[in-house]
């Protein structure tokens, strides 16, 4: 504050003298003050000073300024021209309302005549105030870091082995067990530093071994068929393994989520719940809206503070239609067999039983052969069946042309078909060649062309039609006839299901033939489907692969 002071004194020296410059010319000032104004500011300008000079009338109107022409402000009211109108003197600091610049103003009264004032601008002392502030600071801040250092310093060197000690404590129960602390201090901390380092050691071992644990029984549970998933109390999920999101289809479950969603998963997050409220772990049974199969098996996990649910789930869908489709195929072998055994019995009995004449006899031999006709054909489609379905490849293929497998089947179809006055029609392209045995490809034609004869109208129609598309030969066998319902699409390729079972009998079907065709498509790396309204005929579409370029250039030679 002194040295503040001291430079207000000089300011107010300067202007002092500046003031009694002006007062030495009072009576060029009565004459053109803005001139006195103006000369005087230049001549303290050149002698260094940045001074300016405002000459004020009475009324407070601005006659003359050395820093700008024309003010229009009145500055009657202007504090140092109050003061000094009170006291003959006046001082003050401020911004300047007229050129925009802070000023330190001191004026004089001239009673009955002017206002003579003198501004010099503040901006040198703030300067100089800001310079004296920022030394005293950085005085006091540089005194102030020698003492932190020198106390820090002391401090570090009296707390280190501590601070060691400590850090090294955060790092073991952040999980970073492999952390040891300088032991060679002689004294008590250096003792506590070696039992620390054995304490360390010790955990990372056991640590070590229970993650080496838990790796290989994550390694089995990940690798399990069935899904396992483990929830807290408040159903959180803890721990789910890939099968069981495979199996919960909803890639929002997951580890540390709630376990809620679908059917399938709000059913499994009640009975982990049930269980850990004391039910028993038996097995339960889910069928969800799609019509698959679960069973979920649960118990409980004990801890320490809470316990948790442990969830077993197996899809058991394709074991449930295995089931259903063994104890269907057993039953409907046993039918298709006792059948005609049953006939053949029956025809025996009557040819033992009495004497038969001659045309009664050849009758029951008849039905005898019939029904032993059947049961070969039943027997050869079963074993082609069987064949086929536990075959990977065959090593028989080898190119052949559709259009010649597609001439012999009609060739020996045809008079099947032309004694109900069915036509057969071929639009097959030549060029088409798969690969495949010429006896499984002339098996999977033939039974597609059997079955739309046998289940055609009188007098109907049969086109066999083979084209190309891109990589892939595309065989279709259209009929007029019967046509079959869109419900029985799902179980049309399995093995001894018939649409209308009474009329395939009747005309001598086995009930496998679509079966064969079906794993004989899928033998050779294609597909079968079929398009049908009931009363309105069937397409059935077969793809298969084409064969390589130098299998087709092989196979068209041998033509």
């Amino acid at each position: 504050m002194k040295i503040q002071a001291q430079y207000r004194m000089e300011f107010t020296n300067r202007l002092d003298t500046a003031l009694a410059i002006l007062q030495t010319r009072k009576e060029d000032i009565l004459q053109n003050p803005k001139t006195v104004a103006e000369n005087v500011g230049k001549e303290l300008s050149q002698s260094g000073q940045q001074i300016r000079i405002s000459i004020i009338d009475p009324s407070g109107k601005v006659v003359g300024d050395s820093a700008k022409e024309e003010i229009d402000q009145n500055h009657l009211t202007r504090p140092e021209i109050q003061a000094a109108l009170h006291s003959g003197r006046g001082y003050d600091t401020r911004m300047s309302a007229s050129v925009q610049q802070r000023y330190y103003y001191e004026a004089i009264y001239l009673p009955g005549d002017f206002y003579l004032r003198a501004a010099l601008p503040t901006a040198e002392l703030d300067a100089a105030l800001k310079r004296l502030w920022m030394t005293a600071l950085l005085s006091m801040l540089l005194g102030i870091a020698v003492v932190c250092a020198l106390t820090g310093y002391l401090v570090y060197r009296v707390t280190e082995p501590l601070q060691k000690l400590s850090a090294a404590a955060k790092q073991i129960s952040g999980g970073d067990y492999s952390c040891r602390v300088d032991g060679s201090f002689r004294d008590e901390v250096g003792e506590l530093a070696l039992s620390f380092n054995r304490m360390a050691e010790s955990t990372e071992n056991a640590v070590a071994q229970l993650k080496s644990q838990q790796k290989q029984l994550e390694g089995v549970l990940q690798g399990m068929n069935d899904g396992v998933i483990a929830a807290s109390k408040d159903g959180m999920i803890l721990f789910m393994n890939q099968s069981a999101g495979r199996l919960l289809k909803n890639p929002s479950i997951s580890a540390g989520r709630k376990l809620e969603g679908s059917l399938l998963i709000n059913r499994i997050a009640e009975r982990m719940k049930a269980a850990l409220q004391g039910d028993s772990f038996d097995k339960q049974n889910i069928e969800t809206e799609d019509g698959k199969q679960y069973s979920v098996y649960t118990a409980v996990i004990p801890g320490q503070r809470d316990a948790a649910a442990l969830a077993v789930i197996t899809d058991e869908t394709r074991i449930r239609k295995l089931e259903r489709l063994r104890s269907e195929f057993v039953a409907n072998v046993t039918h298709e067999l006792k059948t005609p055994l049953t006939s053949i019995r029956g025809s025996i009995e009557l040819l033992k039983s009495t004497n038969r004449d001659e045309k009664t006899r050849l009758y029951f031999y008849d039905v005898l052969d019939i029904e032993a006709e059947r049961l070969q054909h039943l027997i050869d489609d079963m074993l082609v069946l069987s064949q086929i379905e536990n075959a990977k490849e065959d090593p028989s293929a080898r190119p052949c042309v559709v259009a010649n497998a597609v001439e012999k089947c009609v060739s020996r179809l045809r008079p099947v078909a032309e004694k109900s006055g069915i036509a057969v029609q071929i639009q097959v392209d030549p060029s088409l060649i798969v690969s495949c045995s010429p006896t499984r490809l002339e098996q999977l034609i033939g039974n597609l062309i059997e079955n739309a004869i046998k289940y055609n109208r009188p007098d109907g129609r049969v086109d066999i039609i083979g084209v190309r598309q891109r990589k892939t030969a595309v065989i279709r066998v259209k009929d007029t006839g019967i046509g079959i319902a869109p419900e029985h699409f799902g179980r049309l390729f399995e093995r001894f299901y018939r649409v209308d079972a009474s009329r395939s009998r009747e005309i001598g079907g086995t009930g496998l033939g679509l079966s064969i065709v079906k794993h004989l498509a899928v033998l050779y790396g294609g597909e079968v489907g079929v398009e049908s309204q009931a009363g309105k005929g069937s397409t059935f579409t077969v793809r298969l692969p084409l064969a390589q370029d130098g299998s087709e250039k092989s196979a068209l030679k041998t033509i």
